[in-house]
């Protein structure tokens, strides 16, 4: 267990400090952000990081469902704790540029999964993600999946133009993990979305 957590469905208007003050309730708060995009709007989800891991614990039992700013809010254990590089919400040399800026369809297909190895995958553990944000990167998906379980591969689907489609694939370790993404997340706000999670038949 880490002394972070994962902070979900958050209003758009959710400061840092609106965060941090709510979550001092569960114990002392060392640090806490709400993950933005690159205009820097909220993307509804944010990170708090606490002086114990007992803090982070309370902070799950004894606040998810609480209301803050006219929202239920949902904690979890931050589950990419100590990738975000020193607890920033994104890497940016994981996405190359190209996927951003659609100059190389080649690099934005490259630049827009995680690494995965094909014969790592279980059956039934594959999901399908539609009706994604088109500002939603692979880095992004993997991290609020990460609230369910351990994700093994992550993808947003890029077209030859290097453009996003609007859905992306998830690799969860177990199946049941996926069928447990599927129940808390299907029909979920995402990004400014009503995201579509179920089994990728394909996979």
């Amino acid at each position: 267990m880490s002394n972070r957590v994962y902070v979900g469905n958050l209003a758009w208007s959710v400061s840092w400090q609106d965060l941090k003050d709510h979550m001092r309730d569960a114990g002392d708060v060392q640090y806490s952000k709400v993950l933005t995009d690159r205009d820097g709007r909220s993307k509804g989800c944010g990170i708090v990081e606490f002086s114990t891991v007992e803090g982070a614990q309370d902070a799950i039992e004894k606040l998810t469902d609480t209301e803050l700013k006219g929202r239920k809010i949902f904690v979890r254990e931050d589950r990419e704790d100590g990738k975000r590089g020193g607890g920033a919400p994104r890497a940016p040399k994981a996405e190359g540029g190209a996927a951003e800026g659609g100059e190389s369809a080649p690099a934005a297909a490259a630049a827009s999964s995680a690494p995965a190895s094909a014969s790592d995958k279980v059956e039934g553990s594959q999901l399908f993600i539609g009706n994604l944000s088109w500002d939603t990167t692979w880095q992004e998906l993997k991290d609020y999946f990460a609230t369910v379980g351990d994700v093994q591969y992550s993808n947003v689907a890029v077209g030859r133009d290097g453009r996003k489609k609007g859905f992306g694939f998830i690799r969860f370790a177990t199946a049941e993990e996926a069928s447990q993404a599927i129940e808390k997340m299907n029909g979920v706000e995402f990004m400014g979305r009503n995201i579509e999670v179920r089994l990728d038949n394909k996979a």
